[in-house]
């Protein structure tokens, strides 16, 4: 048995073992989920996955990653999609995406190379094509000082059966450092359209270690034709950050949340931010025009939002840092009125920075990790920790909480024992370096992505930098789907 085997071996047993959730019996709960991990990603050896997504009809998760040297084929840090049976766990087909290459200009040198960054995977609604988000930034330094700056980044549409390409969109990025990279993509229900939110670069929240003022500086959301390529729209915001964007069902509207630095303490990283505060910071828009029809304002730092059904909009809080809470919940919004319908929350726990919708309105997935502040032994300072990533699962039309996951932890964080530097020691010093940060730091509570098959049957978890992509397998039989 290879060193990768045993070590699933391990990790599924210590998986099974699951807690009831809040106001459920325990026999409901140990039906519920049961996570599987896809074994290409189990140790930094083996690949550093950046982005997953689910098939719509959650039988296939696609990976793009970098690999090892042995599995590279030509260019100097190329990336790779593969496509997984999320039911037998076995690679279908694999592909290399072509990356920003340096100019000829640039120098060959460490300090002046092309990372990915802003990268994210997702289907179109019936299931034949991906998307995939390839930003990038260069990381150079001037005086000493280290910064990121824009460099190319582009969106590839390929066929979802042989990853064959068959559009690229360049979406002209500019070299200032203070713009942007790709926060969010979202394929419209039909497929025809592809909404992008575009933020500035800020290397903490590229850590998941809290966000400066330059966060905060510019964004812009656009919405492109997949077939020609146009861009149809865009909306830019010059003292905001744009939290995350969703269509409605039909693809009518989209929705989208706005984030100021001084809305949270915390945000800011103890730099003074004099921007104002956003008012309305969730925005609804014509999809086909992009004109404003209603803005909310929801009251707290809103991050995640997903359309549901019966023009409602779900909204939760974001943490850019440690929020030193146990109360934030889901805020369901009537997108006619503006009104709260009513609020989804768990005890004891914040609902916060993921929220994922079932395509059929049945199912809401929310992220309910705890975050603590204590001392950094890697940093030697005061610092936000993860105390243990959880999410859960409620009925989305009444509340009701249906499931638990059991906590992330054990997989996603290695020992503070283990030596992770010597098997990362095949990537690039760039990527290397950015590894290393993430996967030994104690201080960086980065959040995973999440995601649901329509019906909710089945749930996707993953992470960049570390840990494999986690299916979770959920009893159908217990949800209770709405009319």
């Amino acid at each position: 048995m290879s060193s990768t085997s045993r070590t699933f071996a391990v990790v599924g047993l210590s998986l099974v073992a699951l807690t009831a959730p809040e106001g459920l019996p325990r026999s409901r709960a140990k039906e519920a989920l049961n996570p599987r991990a896809i074994p290409a990603y189990g140790v930094p050896s083996s690949g550093a996955p950046l982005a997953s997504a689910l098939s719509p009809d959650g039988r296939r998760v696609a990976v793009l990653a970098i690999l090892p040297p042995a599995s590279l084929g030509a260019g100097p840090y190329p990336l790779t999609l593969q496509i997984w049976d999320a039911s037998e766990l076995k690679l279908l087909v694999s592909r290399e995406i072509a990356v920003p290459r340096q100019s000829p200009g640039d120098s060959p040198s460490s300090d002046r190379t092309l990372e990915p960054l802003g990268c994210v995977v997702r289907y179109t609604a019936d299931g034949t094509s991906l998307v995939v988000s390839e930003g990038s930034a260069r990381e150079r330094s001037d005086a000493g000082t280290s910064f990121l700056s824009g460099s190319g980044a582009r969106l590839h549409l390929l066929a979802a059966d042989d990853l064959r390409e068959s559009r690229s969109i360049d979406l002209h990025l500019s070299p200032d450092p203070a713009v942007y990279e790709t926060t969010d993509i979202e394929v419209s229900p039909a497929g025809d359209r592809i909404a992008v939110a575009l933020s500035p670069i800020d290397l903490l929240m590229s850590l998941g270690a809290g966000a400066t003022c330059k966060a905060f500086l510019a964004s812009e959301v656009r919405v492109y034709d997949l077939r020609s390529g146009e861009n149809l729209w865009k909306v830019s915001y010059d003292r905001a950050r744009i939290g995350s964007v969703a269509w409605a069902p039909d693809g009518s509207q989209l929705a989208l949340t706005l984030q100021s630095a001084n809305e949270s303490d915390t945000a800011s990283r103890g730099a003074f931010c004099p921007e104002p505060r956003v008012g309305n910071n969730l925005l609804i828009f014509e999809a086909a025009t992009g004109r404003a029809l209603r803005g909310i304002s929801t009251g707290d730092l809103a991050g995640p939002v997903c359309f549901g059904m019966h023009d409602e909009v779900f909204t939760a809080p974001f943490h850019f840092f440690y929020v030193n809470s146990s109360g934030e919940k889901v805020k369901v919004w009537n997108v006619q009125t503006g009104a709260l319908a009513r609020t989804i929350g768990y005890p004891g726990r914040d609902v916060h920075d993921l929220l994922a919708l079932a395509r059929d309105g049945s199912v809401l997935a929310g992220y309910v990790g705890k975050e603590k502040f204590g001392f950094s032994s890697r940093t030697q300072e005061e610092a936000a920790q993860n105390v243990d990533e959880k999410f859960a699962l409620w009925n989305a039309r009444t509340g009701t909480l249906i499931r638990t996951s059991p906590s992330l932890s054990p997989i996603t964080r290695p020992s503070r024992h283990t030596n992770l530097k010597a098997p990362s020691a095949w990537l690039p010093l760039p990527f290397r370096q950015l590894s290393d940060l993430v996967m030994h730091s104690q201080g960086n509570p980065d959040k995973p992505q999440l995601q649901l098959s329509p019906d909710g049957s089945r749930a996707l978890v993953s992470w960049q930098w570390r840990g494999a992509p986690l299916i979770f397998d959920v009893a159908t039989a217990a949800i209770p789907h709405p009319k």
